[in-house]
């Protein structure tokens, strides 16, 4: 009966620690939407043309409607060194599953409050005021299904939380400057490459 009791007393602790993980995620997700719409903003210099409104405003969509996500790679990372953790060593093949799904959880729900805060500004901002003329005139269309690179970098944004979930995971087995020199790469390289991918390589200016 005491076994039972610790063994329960546990599981809310790991539920606890997810849940403040999740609740991170969700908050910085939806704090950075507007920093992250000026950021995108910012990045196309007077747009003259129809073509330069799209590239702006798809820059704006895939930065806000993945917001929040270095944060969220960090909690995702956390999650799996946590579940290597409380892993019993003969189950890591279960364990490592738990890490996908901790992983899975927690770029569903960043990107799930992402796009909430997100959706109603992205729609203001398709609204081009134009100049009166509707030959010249035009607006966005605000709906995804139109912005194929949008989704990529959303679908790219989730895919890179199973991996850090996945790596964090794996790391807790490893030497500690091994440790060291992936948690260096994950904090620090991998947002400036995903930056770089989402905002600059699949939308790229034209």
């Amino acid at each position: 009966m005491p076994h039972l009791l610790v063994f329960g007393e546990q599981k809310i602790r790991h539920i606890t620690v997810y849940a403040l993980l999740l609740a991170v995620s969700a908050g910085v997700a939806a704090a950075l939407v507007v920093p992250d719409l000026q950021v995108g903003n910012a990045m196309v210099t007077d747009p003259q043309w129809s073509e330069q409104h799209i590239a702006e405003w798809r820059i704006q969509a895939v930065l806000a409607y993945t917001s929040g996500s270095a944060v969220g790679h960090v909690c995702a990372l956390l999650a799996g060194l946590l579940v290597a953790r409380w892993s019993m060593t003969d189950a890591r093949q279960a364990g490592f599953i738990t890490a996908l799904l901790a992983g899975s959880g927690l770029g569903a729900i960043q990107l799930a409050v992402a796009s909430w805060a997100a959706t109603p500004l992205l729609y203001e901002l398709s609204d081009f005021p134009g100049t009166g003329d509707p030959m010249e005139d035009w607006v966005v269309n605000p709906g995804l299904q139109h912005h194929v690179p949008v989704l990529v970098g959303m679908a790219l944004t989730f895919a890179v939380f199973l991996a850090v979930a996945a790596a964090g995971f794996w790391m807790a087995y490893r030497a500690v400057l091994l440790r060291f020199v992936l948690v260096g790469i994950i904090v620090v390289v991998m947002p400036i490459a995903l930056f770089f991918t989402t905002a600059i390589a699949l939308i790229p200016q034209p």
